[in-house]
C-alpha cells in the first residue's frame, strides 16, 4: 500500500490531534521521571531517612521503576523516529534525548501519519506514557469510610459541589449523585437548602444525609424508564 499510495495517511485528524497532545506532554514527563530517578521527588520522599536508618544503611541511589519507565519511553520514541526516517527518507536532526525525540515526532507528525504501521503509534506511545505517569503520579490509596465516619458526614451541611465530591467516596450507589443531580432533586421539591443567614452569593447548603436518602429514593430518568419497561 505504501508504494501505491505514498501519501496515504494511516491516522485520521482526531487521532493526529490526540497524538500531538500526547507527544507534547513527554518533555515535562521526562523531566519528572529524571527527578523520580534520583529520588528527589516529593512523592518518593517519605520523611528524612537519616532519622530512621543506621549509619551503615544507605538508600538506593536511584529509583529502578523510574529507570525502567524512562528507558521504555525512550526506546518506543526511538523506534518510531527510526521507522519514519527509513520510510520517508528523512534525516533525524533533533536532540537524541527523550524530549528531543518527542518534539521531532510532533514536528513531523504528518510524516509519521504517512508511515506504514503508524496506526499502532498512538497506542504504543500512550502505553509507555501512562506507565511513566504512574511512576511520577502514583494513584492515591482508596479512602475507606467506616459507618461512624459516614454517619458523621450525614449530619454535615455542604454545598452541592461538596456533596458531589463526597459521593464519589461512598460507593457505586451514589456514583450518579452529581451537582446536576442535586439540582434536579431540588427542582422536584425532594430536598431544600438549609435556612441562612448566608451572605449574598454564597452557595446554598444542604444536609448531606437528606440528599443521600432522596437520591436513592427518587428515581433517575434511567431508573424510571427501566421500571416502565419491566412492568410491560
Amino acid at each position: 500500500m505504501t508504494a501505491e499510495h505514498p501519501n496515504h495517511l494511516y491516522l485520521d485528524r482526531v487521532e493526529l490531534r490526540a497524538l500531538a497532545e500526547l507527544l507534547r506532554e513527554i518533555p515535562d514527563l521526562a523531566e519528572d521521571l529524571a527527578v523520580s530517578l534520583t529520588r528527589q521527588s516529593r512523592l518518593s520522599t517519605r520523611g528524612d531517612y537519616r532519622m530512621n536508618r543506621r549509619p551503615s544503611e544507605q538508600p538506593l541511589p536511584y529509583n529502578p521503576a523510574a529507570s525502567r519507565a524512562a528507558d521504555e519511553l525512550h526506546a518506543v520514541l526511538v523506534s518510531w523516529v527510526r521507522l519514519v526516517c527509513e520510510q520517508r527518507g528523512l534525516d533525524y536532526t533533533g536532540s537524541p534525548s527523550t524530549p528531543g525525540l518527542a518534539r521531532w515526532l510532533d514536528r513531523n507528525l504528518i510524516a509519521l501519519a504517512m508511515t506504514e504501521g503508524a496506526a499502532d503509534a498512538p497506542e504504543d506511545i500512550r502505553t509507555v506514557v501512562q506507565a511513566a505517569l504512574w511512576i511520577v503520579c502514583p494513584p492515591a490509596a482508596p479512602v475507606v469510610l467506616d459507618e461512624g465516619m459516614v454517619e458523621q458526614a450525614r449530619r454535615h451541611r455542604l454545598n452541592a459541589s461538596g456533596i458531589a465530591s463526597l459521593a464519589k467516596e461512598l460507593g457505586d450507589q451514589y456514583r450518579g449523585l452529581t451537582v446536576r443531580r442535586i439540582q434536579t432533586l431540588r427542582n422536584a421539591g425532594k430536598i431544600a437548602p438549609q435556612p441562612g443567614p448566608w451572605a449574598p452569593g454564597w452557595p446554598e447548603l444542604y444536609t448531606v444525609g437528606a440528599v443521600l436518602d432522596e437520591h436513592l429514593a427518587y428515581p433517575t430518568r434511567r431508573r424510571a424508564r427501566a421500571d416502565v419497561s419491566d412492568s410491560n
